[in-house]
């Protein structure tokens, strides 16, 4: 067995702890905008559409419903909660398969059990877990996977062996993810290129170009991307790599940024393009409320040329490494000779 990796945080460190538990309380309800909150809305967008080619191949199919295409899974762990659809709709797809959540919020894990749990009796466990810190069980999973969680680690290399001794020999890892710059604070080339992409939108419409107005990070939990653009490197290094994709490169600054002539509370659409929503378009919005329980996805509101660009642009600069993605798709295997 190798010795245990550095860690960076302590878990006796005062400091610490106050964040901890701010992270846990940051989580123990809904947060307004999280994934848990959002897709019970609204439906897919071409925003949804566009990440499920680059991850999955295809536009219709989200990574989590490649799953079940490895093997029969029957021991899982899934490290942190993120989406209720998600994780309902791994149980669908894997009918063998137990899980157990690990999360730091204990509300967060209460919703699992009583929802999850009761959908699919006898197949979700729960355990409260600061993964800076956790001790899985050594070859208990076949299946691990973890979605927009991790860059709220900071001990990635403690999280990461920990992942690869708990995995059954041949096991399976999976992770969806930010992996862009820390804190969601771009760099200024990332910026440039974005508020490129925005003034030639502004000129299509005939709008004066206009500034961006970039998010600081006074909305974000405690952990929130502090090390997100080491987890692809730090996973590589203490399991096997079986396959990484990349997203998003130039669509995560549009949920970090507002053009400086919108509201000062503007949500993350700009006025001009809800503006130009018609009046059709807002009936239709509500009839497939009132049938199919969601209104369409605000990504609708998005121009079409717009979303073309920030996709084609962004995915040509990330794959040949001159910024940073924005998500990321990855599989992994166990590491044999670790534990």
């Amino acid at each position: 067995m190798e010795a245990s990796p550095a860690l960076r945080v302590w878990r006796d460190d005062p400091q610490y702890r106050r964040q901890a538990e701010s992270e846990a309380e940051f989580w123990r309800k809904q947060h307004p905008s999280g994934l848990e909150a959002v897709e019970k809305q609204q439906e897919e967008g071409p925003v949804d559409r566009y990440h499920n080619q680059r991850f999955s191949g295809d536009p219709t199919v989200p990574w989590y419903e490649t799953i079940a295409r490895r093997r029969a899974f029957r021991r899982g762990a899934i490290l942190g909660t993120s989406s209720l659809v998600l994780e309902s709709r791994i149980l669908e797809d894997n009918p063998t398969l137990h899980v157990t959540f690990f999360d730091i919020s204990e509300g967060a894990l209460e919703r699992r059990q009583e929802l999850l749990g009761g959908r699919y009796p006898g197949r979700v466990d729960t355990r409260v877990a600061d993964l800076n810190f956790v001790e899985l069980p050594s070859a208990a999973y076949d299946l691990i996977a973890s979605s927009s969680t991790i860059h709220h680690v900071t001990n990635l290399e403690h999280l990461a062996a920990q992942v690869n001794r708990a995995l059954v020999d041949g096991g399976y890892f999976f992770l969806e993810d930010y992996v862009g710059e820390p804190r969601f604070q771009f760099a200024a080339e990332k910026k440039r290129v974005y508020q490129q992409i925005v003034n030639r939108d502004q000129a299509r419409r005939g709008a004066p170009v206009t500034g961006l107005i970039w998010l600081d990070t006074s909305d974000l939990s405690p952990f929130c991307g502090v090390r997100s653009d080491e987890i692809l490197r730090v996973l590589a290094a203490h399991l096997d790599e079986v396959d990484v994709r990349r997203a998003s490169t130039l669509v995560t600054p549009l949920l970090r940024s507002r053009l400086a002539q919108d509201l000062a509370d503007s949500p993350w659409i700009s006025d001009a393009w809800v503006a130009r929503a018609s009046r059709w378009r807002l009936w239709k919005g509500y009839l497939r409320k009132r049938i199919f329980g969601r209104f369409p996805s605000q990504q609708t509101l998005l121009p079409p040329d717009f979303l073309h660009e920030l996709f084609v642009v962004g995915d040509v600069l990330a794959d040949a490494g001159i910024l940073e993605p924005g998500l990321a798709f990855a599989t992994y295997r166990k590491r044999n000779g670790r534990c």
